[in-house]
């Protein structure tokens, strides 16, 4: 398979354009939620859906493709953690400023990120190299925000009734206390991998 280089080392391959994709699509997502905020209609509504499946497509395949096609590196990984939170903060602080999710979500979703590549930075032994390091809780936690992100898109979308009161406000409890489980799950396995390491 033919492949770009960027910065004449780094190959730039099919699996990082299809994780780029969730950065391209971004600013489209908001226009069409604004558009159908503006003037809803079924056709709008299905655009911001139709974006939504895209962009959740472009973070499930691009894994598996660069494993299957061996083109798996570390910079790809933090493309795709890039992207990964670029769409979410980007997505949820426009949902806050419409009024539609409350600024702690997306407080939360930044600081558990935040914690994750903090902790994983010093887990690398503070070098330049990041190596990134997970936790299944942490892995649902990530599910659990594109989940949230799209169900307020569409509820946004849909004059904000998609949910029901008080559905939508358990919806965002429930999303902020599992974040707040997943960064003090995380803080206990940090201390542990650390602790692990000193011995």
């Amino acid at each position: 398979m033919a492949t770009l280089f960027v910065e004449g080392r780094r190959p730039f391959n099919f699996a990082h354009v299809l994780t780029s994709v969730r950065l391209i699509l971004t600013p489209v997502f908001l226009l069409a939620i604004e558009c159908s905020m503006q003037q809803p209609s079924a056709l709008r509504v299905g655009y911001v859906a139709a974006l939504f499946l895209i962009i959740c497509a472009s973070d499930y395949y691009d894994g598996p493709i660069a494993r299957a096609l061996s083109l798996s590196s570390d910079w790809g990984k933090m493309l795709d953690n890039l992207a990964d939170i670029t769409f979410l903060l980007v997505t949820l602080t426009y949902l806050t400023y419409s009024g539609i999710v409350p600024w702690w979500i997306p407080c939360a979703v930044g600081c558990a990120f935040g914690q994750y590549a903090l902790d994983s930075w010093w887990l690398s032994g503070r070098e330049t190299q990041l190596t990134l390091v997970s936790n299944p809780i942490g892995h649902w936690a990530g599910v659990l925000n594109y989940i949230g992100t799209g169900v307020m898109a569409l509820h946004a979308a849909l004059e904000q009734q998609l949910l029901p009161f008080p559905v939508d406000q358990a919806l965002l409890v429930s999303w902020g206390g599992y974040l707040i489980l997943a960064m003090a799950v995380r803080l206990r396995f940090f201390l542990q991998a650390r602790q692990a390491i000193r011995e």
